[in-house]
């Protein structure tokens, strides 16, 4: 509320051809962009994606990486189609994170879909190697964005009243690929699973003990099963 109405008397001075105010310049100097001459919306989702390049998250414009269907990727696929629209900062800034006119061009208006088939054969692959279908939500396995992919099937398997023929397979694939308790607990239980002795396993199992009640009734049925996930 006070940035907005700073924003507001950043607004009104300007219009009065008057200079900004001390503490308005402090706060142009704490961050250039506090007031941007475009929509507040479109510097948030600036940050969020700039971060995402700070952290080392793979990023290629040109490869639609990250996918369209997350909130960073979504919000690239617009900067790269308006990119001409744009202000000459708003570019400006974009070319900081390697999103140029020329990347921009290569970015498709209508990005081909992954078949669902390819995405399944990394599906299958990742289980082979680690025995589950929950990877991390970032994870990218060849090239590929299971982690998000699988994220997307599980929203819309929310929205169906009985699964698709790809939620189909998952399961076939993985029973538990989309089960009815948190994604971390399922990622928990395989790692107590494979490497019971572990001590961060050890401590998950004796929580998992100590609140047998209430946990929900199939995630004691979960195949295989760690010898000590039984109640106390």
């Amino acid at each position: 509320m006070w940035l907005f109405s700073q924003r507001n008397r950043a607004k009104q001075r300007a219009r009065n051809s008057l200079p900004p105010s001390p503490h308005l310049a402090e706060l142009a100097a704490t961050d250039p962009w506090w007031n941007p001459p475009w929509d507040l919306h479109w510097q948030r989702n600036y940050y969020r994606a700039r971060n995402y390049v700070a952290a080392g998250e793979p990023f290629d414009p040109a490869t639609r990486i990250p996918a369209p269907s997350t909130v960073i990727g979504g919000w690239i696929t617009r900067a790269c189609l308006q990119y001409d629209q744009l202000h000459p900062d708003q570019q400006h800034l974009l070319n900081a994170i390697s999103i140029t006119a020329q990347s921009a061009e290569q970015w498709p208006p209508s990005p081909r879909p992954r078949p669902h088939a390819e995405a399944l054969t990394h599906a299958r692959t990742w289980i082979s190697e680690h025995g589950h279908l929950c990877p991390p939500i970032k994870t990218v396995h060849h090239g590929f964005p299971l982690g998000e992919w699988l994220n997307r099937q599980r929203e819309l398997a929310k929205k169906r009243s009985s699964p698709s023929p790809t939620q189909q397979a998952l399961a076939t694939i993985d029973p538990w690929w989309n089960p009815p308790w948190p994604i971390l607990w399922q990622r928990a239980y395989h790692h107590a699973h494979t490497h019971p002795r572990h001590p961060t396993a050890r401590r998950w199992l004796q929580n998992q003990q100590r609140g047998w009640l209430l946990l929900h009734p199939a995630s004691s049925t979960s195949s295989p099963q760690p010898a000590s996930l039984q109640p106390e």
